[in-house]
């Protein structure tokens, strides 16, 4: 009796547990359709088992003149083409269905009305012959290789460069992320494409406060990165839940923010593109590790290489990050009078909003030489890290553990930052 109960009871979770996976399933971004000719025609998410495109108010792409000229439209029916994936089942293939009067065309090739045909990654779907209502579809389907080492969990996150999931490694159990870049086609100025560039620049780099690469595949079309899991989101979501962060917070994360900015900068590495969104938390916690992230726009420095940008580019990048973190507002923007581009040619900026109030002087004095206007004379990554805002030893201990760092000093010290080991 009690065995039967608990294979009941197994028989129960184990369908609940079925039931949620296909709900997540469900939500996973499957592919995208990216308007090629009309850059009106966004980028627009697949996630469910059907997509519908048309004149009709109850397509999930409404096609009006906002989209398409009074001549394309008139060419578009009712319902015109519908996107297929069978229960949302990521290994079976996807279809496009002709709905239209006129024709849905595939690579050229007309499909025919109430016909439909596989869609591959890449395809360009056209509402009629005219060039200027085309689509690109984009499959973000694990490839076999891929999934047979890999499971979805879940979608992390999306944004204009692909997607990024949740994956767990079947062998072990061990849960990745995994970000998944359709290639863009390089043009003679850029000899190599900014996802191929982040891959050979993050293999080289371990560091604590630095996201890990664990793994990159590539094939014709698109690059998957594996990266270790951050479960605490980023930086502007933590600003936002919190309007802004305490000096003590702030300054506990900056200086592992700093750290990691050392750590690339002794490579000859300069990140480019340090925003809120690229700093990654290790957990929920209030005091956590911190990581950068995307290395997509990073360049090395080579000797003799003549570059308009230096690494003084992420110094003013790290003055931005603290001032949102004190602030929760940015430094620079229309809302202070003069135009955008001007107050940053300048240096212009306030301390205005009564969040600075609670905040010490040397805070403020550290910002103020980030943002000097002129590069040769704009503060070093050491010269930061060297800054008095830093002389404080509890702070610096609590970065240390969080970091796993050897102290070479007491706690009642305040640690000198050059003989940490990093």
């Amino acid at each position: 009796m009690e065995r039967n109960s608990t294979e009941s009871s197994e028989t129960s979770n184990q369908a609940s547990s079925n039931e949620m996976q296909h709900e997540t399933q469900q939500k996973i971004t499957w592919g995208r359709l990216r308007g090629i000719v009309n850059k009106s025609l966004k980028l627009l998410d697949l996630n469910n088992e059907e997509f519908s495109v048309g004149r009709g108010r109850d397509n999930d792409l409404v096609l009006t003149l906002d989209e398409l000229p009074k001549h394309s439209l008139i060419l578009v029916s009712k319902v015109h083409f519908i996107i297929e994936l069978a229960n949302c089942d990521l290994k079976s293939p996807a279809y496009i269905q002709d709905a239209s009067l006129n024709g849905t065309f595939v690579n050229r090739e007309k499909i025919g009305q109430n016909k439909r045909r596989i869609l591959n990654d890449g395809d360009v779907i056209s509402l009629s012959q005219t060039a200027d209502n085309k689509f690109e579809f984009m499959d973000f389907r694990l490839p076999a290789e891929l999934a047979e080492t890999y499971n979805e969990v879940s979608e992390l996150g999306a944004g204009g460069f692909g997607l990024v999931r949740l994956v767990k490694d079947i062998r072990t159990g061990q849960q990745l992320a995994m970000k998944i870049v359709k290639k863009k086609k390089v043009s003679r100025r850029r000899r190599r494409a900014p996802e191929i560039n982040e891959v050979n620049i993050m293999k080289n780099l371990t560091h604590p406060c630095v996201v890990r690469m664990h793994d990159a595949v590539e094939n014709p079309k698109t690059v998957y990165i594996l990266l270790e899991v951050m479960a605490g989101g980023d930086l502007l979501e933590r600003i936002v839940s919190n309007t802004y962060l305490s000096e003590e917070l702030s300054k506990l994360y900056f200086y592992q923010l700093c750290h990691a900015i050392k750590y690339l900068h002794d490579r000859n590495i300069i990140h480019r593109d340090l925003k809120l969104e690229n700093i990654l938390l290790e957990t929920k916690d209030e005091e956590t590790l911190l990581k950068v992230c995307d290395f997509g726009l990073s360049r090395v420095v080579r000797d003799g290489v003549i570059l308009v940008y230096t690494k003084k580019v992420d110094i003013w990048s790290l003055g931005v990050v603290l001032y949102c973190c004190l602030s929760g507002s940015w430094p620079f923007g229309s809302i202070n009078g003069s135009p955008f581009t001007d107050q940053i040619e300048k240096g212009e900026f306030t301390y205005d909003s009564p969040s600075w109030e609670e905040v010490s002087h040397d805070a403020k004095l550290l910002i103020n030489e980030i943002f000097t206007v002129d590069p040769k004379n704009r503060p070093s990554i050491i010269d930061l890290l060297q800054n008095r805002w830093f002389c404080d030893a509890p702070m610096q201990l609590k970065a240390k553990r969080l970091m796993k760092l050897e102290s070479v000093a007491s706690e009642e010290s305040v640690l000198p930052i050059q003989r940490w080991s990093v």
